[in-house]
């Protein structure tokens, strides 16, 4: 059975599968405390908040204000 730092850690990587950045930050976060010395666990997360950052800014460059588009590149 898994504890629920490990649950949060899993359902951060799903959420990252689906593309959704900020479900996946929640999750990283609730993780932090069992996994927080982990070095894929810190990679994962720290990109995660990164990449969201510049999503939300972004879109309020491009005035949307929702932060729910997905950027494109390269197909």
């Amino acid at each position: 059975m898994l504890s629920d730092t490990e649950k949060a850690y899993c359902q951060a990587l799903v959420a990252l599968k689906q593309k959704d950045y900020e479900q996946a930050v929640l999750c990283f976060e609730k993780g932090i405390v069992g996994f927080g010395t982990n070095g894929e666990f810190n990679l994962l997360y720290q990109t995660t908040r990164l990449l969201l950052e510049v999503k939300k800014e972004t879109a309020n460059l491009a005035g949307d204000t929702t932060g729910k588009k997905e950027m494109t590149i390269n197909g």
